[in-house]
């Protein structure tokens, strides 16, 4: 548990207070070139961000929901009937949020929605190995297909998903087939990413993961504002993004290894990742 704890704090807590307060500091001095007023008290951030308050964190809500995830799976035995029990426990909880129409915005509440993909990755680990050793590409390109065709029709009928509010959209069973095919979806562009001349990104990318997250809202906050906004621009918008991040990333891992949840740059052995 000591172990888990120091982890947990060093490789998610520490970013998330980190990119937190950027996240904010961006929109106070946005505002402050704009002549218009930014309300923040930095008493209320901090024991909002301690309470697991969405508005203190943003998109690093889920870095406190996974803390929360990691120490719940080192207290459980790992035994997979635990973990059966806790996902029909933990989606009896979201349904019951979902049908009193209860939307919290909560990093701790989240539990109910992300913890489910975490149990069941437990159970699809094989699956993993499996489709990283395989190599029939007729195999591997119906799997995609499946998983794009499958993605399609749970977004078009389940609607909108807004996970940082505990509401997995219309259908429970939707969400969870949707979140799955979504994960083997991206999994499988990955295993072919990686197998391309430039794999480098895909690897730099992965590695940043945790700042792509915690940052990335600015970026799309300003592009959402550009007028004359066109169909398909959504996709550029979200592949350059992650182009920008590459050279991002690679200074972050050099100059400041904190923000990617490792205490010490990865000029060394003793380079802890995230």
């Amino acid at each position: 548990m000591k172990t888990c704890l120091i982890h947990c704090f060093w490789q998610l807590f520490v970013p998330t207070v980190i990119m937190s307060v950027i996240m904010h500091l961006e929109a106070y001095f946005r505002c402050l070139t704009l002549g218009e007023h930014y309300d923040l008290s930095w008493l209320w951030f901090f024991k909002g961000l301690l309470l697991g308050k969405h508005w203190c964190m943003g998109p690093c809500w889920y870095f406190y929901t996974l803390i929360v995830m990691r120490i719940v799976m080192q207290l459980l035995p790992e035994k997979k009937i635990v973990y059966t029990l806790l996902f029909m426990v933990l989606s009896a909880g979201a349904i019951y949020f979902h049908y009193k129409g209860i939307k919290i915005s909560n990093a701790n509440v989240n539990l109910l929605v992300c913890m489910p993909f975490f149990l069941i990755g437990v159970f699809l680990k094989p699956l993993k190995d499996y489709l990283s050793q395989f190599h029939n590409y007729i195999i591997v390109v119906s799997f995609f297909i499946l998983a794009v065709v499958l993605v399609i029709l749970c977004g078009y009928y389940n609607g909108y998903v807004w996970m940082y509010l505990c509401q997995y959209g219309n259908y429970y069973t939707l969400y969870i087939i949707g979140g799955l095919a979504g994960s083997i979806l991206l999994y499988i562009i990955s295993l072919w990413l990686s197998r391309l001349p430039y794999h480098n990104m895909v690897l730099t990318l992965s590695k940043g993961s945790i700042l792509i997250i915690g940052l990335h809202i600015i970026i799309v906050r300003r592009l959402t504002e550009l007028p004359n906004r066109m169909w398909g621009e959504d996709l550029l918008f979200s592949v350059l993004i992650l182009c920008a991040f590459v050279p991002i990333i690679r200074i972050a891992e050099i100059n400041f290894p904190l923000l990617l949840g490792r205490q010490k740059s990865c000029d060394g052995n003793e380079s802890k990742k995230s």
